[in-house]
């Protein structure tokens, strides 16, 4: 919903708005910790996989090549990992808008009250 800007603004459109974006706030609230707990589980398996590359390879290697075959072999975990940190990311932005516009609708409220509106 939008707001009319050559008309008054009503109460009940206000709250309509509040309560619309209450509920996409709960939504996503809901899908940011589903990510997180996806991202916590994605991070688990790429430093497992990566440790336990680095324990398999024998002999006498320098550190840096086993670190490199270790990444190479955990590179589907890492990728899978980073790609849940950046829908976090996106999630957290997702989140701080709305309750920005919550707090905007909520001053808007009271002074429509205020009017009379």
């Amino acid at each position: 919903m939008t707001f009319q800007p050559n008309r008054p603004i009503i109460q009940t459109e206000v709250e309509d708005k509040l309560q619309s974006l209450c509920d996409l706030l709960e939504t996503n609230c809901e899908e940011y910790a589903s990510v997180l707990g996806q991202r916590a589980e994605a991070e688990a398996d790429y430093k497992y996989r990566f440790n336990r590359s680095l324990v398999e390879q024998n002999g006498k290697v320098p550190v840096v090549t086993k670190e490199a075959i270790a990444h190479l072999k955990a590179s589907g975990e890492y990728r899978a990992w980073k790609r849940l940190e950046a829908q976090e990311k996106g999630l957290q932005q997702i989140l701080t808008s709305i309750r920005s516009q919550l707090e905007a609708l909520r001053t808007i409220s009271a002074n429509v009250r205020a009017a009379g509106g």
